[in-house]
């Protein structure tokens, strides 16, 4: 499939579709889904399987990838086609930037009444008029989103092309495709011994923290595991899905970060993800540092505002939204969570299980006082956050020798092009040893 750049400096926004474009568009599709459809009939192979705890733990809530793609991939390509159609109406950039920004804000908003109405002792029920008014606000909402999907490519596209990062041919490869909405939610699993993450299933979005519990206990109780089920901000499918309801910042920094997976895919940092704990840090933590630099400058040639320093959230496949690291209070949130993984090591390494176990609910209770909802602080919660060297849950040494790579590369583009070049952490280890010589 081709992409179409966007060259001009205005966004171009659809807001009509003529019938024949719709005619053609569910063709395309129909035929897209038909063929794909055929090819994973032919691709499934018989075997030996036998579920383990966590395959029947995770059954009845499992994110199917397979759906999301039929359902998104011929809808975003096929809009691209659509939006060639001649006669369309456009807005001015000016305007789709507005649209843009009132997506994000309606989203907000969203949240903060989720967030209300999860607090006991904030929460009433709405009222009819409420009811319609956020009904209003969520169609409001849909309505904007397909353009708002394709404002935000367009704008990571030129600041890809503004930094150079683009292919030998012209244009960015793969080209950023984008779909915003709720992210799967993920069940980590690690040994209650030590800290390691075993096992990481997809989940739906949305599970209550009911069905959440009742599936951290079910592992316990049937394999003695730690398990966490989270909240994560985007996934590096194809489009790739971004939260929407954490500002138009953060969404940008998302999506960059997911973006960035698609590109390490045909480099030896992203064919080797899987291959070690290691690696798969070293590509988090570049994915997030980039992602960062990436998003703020999409954001701010989006808003018109500039930032003193770029976040390097730590955002991705793992992760909802970072929480400061500082309260207003003085409260330091990463040198505690910091200091909470190195002490829940050390009883872990002197066999003390239920001691870490315990140490870690003490823990949880003083960050839940200074400000910090934490749901669950297990082994699970470690392993999981673990893997993003520069969030608060981490002790790898990986995030600050990503820092110091970056440091020592002049563009974002040079420390992508020399961080995608590792097919190993010791290769990376190596290279930057040899820097410093």
């Amino acid at each position: 499939m081709r992409y179409f750049p966007v060259h001009s400096s205005e966004t171009a926004v659809s807001t009509a579709s003529p019938a024949k474009a719709r005619l053609v568009w569910r063709l395309l599709r129909r035929a897209f889904l038909l063929f794909l459809l055929g090819g994973l009939l032919l691709a499934v192979g018989g075997g030996d399987y036998r579920p383990s705890a966590v395959d029947w733990a995770a059954a009845p809530y499992r994110y199917s990838i397979v759906s999301w793609e039929l359902n998104n991939l011929p809808d975003n390509w096929l809009r691209r086609a659509a939006s060639l159609w001649p006669g369309r109406d456009e807005l001015p950039r000016p305007e789709s930037l507005a649209q843009a920004q009132e997506f994000f804000d309606l989203g907000r908003e969203l949240r903060r009444r989720e967030r209300q109405q999860q607090s006991a002792a904030a929460y009433r029920p709405p009222d009819a008029r409420e009811l319609a008014d956020w009904a209003r606000r969520e169609q409001r909402r849909q309505q904007l989103r397909p353009a708002v999907e394709t404002i935000v490519e367009a704008e990571l596209s030129r600041v890809l092309a503004a930094q150079g990062i683009t292919a030998p041919w012209g244009g960015v490869f793969p080209p950023v495709d984008v779909v915003f909405g709720g992210p799967p939610s993920v069940l980590v699993v690690s040994p209650r011994d030590r800290i390691y993450q075993q096992e990481s299933v997809l989940l739906r979005p949305g599970l209550s923290v009911a069905i959440r519990t009742d599936i951290e206990a079910e592992l316990l109780r049937s394999a003695n595991l730690s398990a966490l089920v989270e909240n994560t901000g985007g996934l590096s499918v194809y489009p790739s899905v971004v939260l929407d309801t954490v500002g138009m910042r953060y969404a940008l920094e998302i999506a960059a970060h997911e973006w960035l997976h698609h590109w390490l895919f045909f480099r030896p940092l992203g064919r080797n993800f899987r291959a070690s704990p290691e690696m798969l840090t070293l590509n988090e933590t570049v994915a997030s540092l980039a992602g960062a630099e990436l998003g703020d400058l999409a954001w701010a040639a989006m808003t018109g505002r500039t930032l003193p320093e770029h976040s390097a959230a730590a955002t991705g496949e793992a992760g909802p939204p970072p929480l400061p690291s500082r309260a207003a209070g003085g409260f330091d949130f990463t040198a505690e969570m910091r200091q909470t993984r190195i002490r829940t090591e050390e009883l872990l390494a002197a066999g003390r299980i239920a001691g870490a176990e315990a140490y870690m609910e003490q823990r949880r209770q003083y960050f839940v006082a200074n400000g910090y909802y934490i749901r669950k602080l297990n082994q699970a919660y470690f392993a999981f956050y673990g893997s993003y060297a520069t969030g608060p849950g981490s002790v790898s040494p990986i995030g600050g020798q990503v820092q110091e790579l970056r440091r020592r590369s002049p563009t974002v583009k040079d420390f992508l092009e020399r961080a995608a070049q590792f097919g190993s952490y010791r290769e990376f280890v190596d290279y930057l040893d040899g820097m410093g010589k």
